[in-house]
């Protein structure tokens, strides 16, 4: 009866941009997690108090309300590190084609320049030397194209695990107050 009491009486409001902004589901471009969880922290240390008790009263529905957004929005950030991953895909792609596109380039010079000149020989020579040279400037594109990829992978790989793991300290601390006050509320 006490808990039932405190809880009506004592519910925390949020002004009406910050309803409206947890309202918004998964058609807010700007989500931002750090944010949410600030606001998500400062609901619960703006929450009234039982006096003379560490026991804070946190409204219920509002609190929900809050972590059910996060939730519906964290996909859309880890999408956005997959995202990054797949885009080294492409860079290796294009690293490739324009690959392939400077060899057969070449090929066709040098064939061009075998049927214009008369010396045979050294336009063979000459096609030889555009080929060797072509495919060193591939094989640096195609490893400068693996590196940026690696790199790219690994910002992403940090980025997601330091979302993720910040994410969880944050979700395992707000967890802890809420058992931690209901478990006083319920003495």
């Amino acid at each position: 009866m006490l808990k039932e009491t405190h809880f009506r009486t004592s519910t925390v409001q949020l002004s009406e941009p910050q309803v409206m902004e947890s309202s918004c589901g998964n058609s807010n471009s700007n989500f931002n997690t750090e944010a949410e969880l600030d606001t998500l922290k400062e609901l619960v240390l703006s929450s009234a108090r039982i006096p003379l008790t560490e026991i804070a009263v946190i409204d219920e529905n509002l609190l929900l309300e809050k972590v059910l957004y996060i939730q519906e929005n964290l996909p859309t950030e880890l999408a956005t590190a997959v995202e990054l991953l797949n885009h080294r895909q492409e860079i290796i792609a294009d690293a490739q084609s324009q690959a392939y596109s400077i060899i057969k380039s070449a090929e066709e010079k040098a064939f061009q320049i075998v049927r214009e000149s008369a010396i045979v020989r050294e336009a063979e020579l000459n096609a030889a030397k555009i080929r060797l040279k072509t495919e060193q400037e591939c094989e640096e594109m195609k490893q400068s194209a693996i590196s940026e990829c690696q790199a790219i992978q690994v910002e992403a790989d940090n980025y997601a695990s330091d979302v993720l793991a910040d994410l969880d300290s944050k979700l395992q601390d707000m967890l802890t107050i809420v058992q931690n006050g209901r478990q006083q509320l319920d003495s």
